[in-house]
């Protein structure tokens, strides 16, 4: 039987290879899906006050957020942006956009020139 001394002496040495297990099963940062609404700054051209948080540039697969049965959240769709406001209400900003389909898998390319995502009822996910 162990010891309360020998115990507290273990701790350290249990909790550090439980971390490092973590730290070696955790999948890769870039697999964290981004979404379902908001503005997301393209993590090349980092803009203060107008995100709060940023997307690396790449491909990602779009997907229609989910709902509850017996709803459906209302059609999702992505906005592409070359400066702020990112917003339908500003469409000399916008260089692309696009919908997500329920039923196909739809794709969107964030370039590295683009300041901003802009996501309504969807979910990216690095492709």
């Amino acid at each position: 039987m162990a010891t309360l001394d020998h115990v507290r002496r273990m701790v350290p040495a249990v909790t550090a290879g439980a971390m490092l297990c973590g730290v070696l099963a955790a999948p890769p940062a870039s697999a964290v899906p981004y979404g379902s609404n908001g503005v997301f700054g393209v993590s090349t051209q980092p803009r203060e006050g107008w995100t709060t948080t940023s997307i690396p540039p790449g491909r990602y697969r779009v997907d229609q957020s989910p709902s509850m049965q017996p709803y459906q959240s209302p059609p999702g769709f992505w906005f592409r942006c070359r400066d702020f406001p990112c917003a339908g209400t500003s469409p000399a900003n916008i260089i692309a956009k696009g919908d997500a389909l329920r039923d196909a898998p739809t794709f969107v390319d964030i370039l590295p020139t683009d300041v901003a995502i802009a996501l309504h009822n969807v979910t990216l996910t690095p492709a």
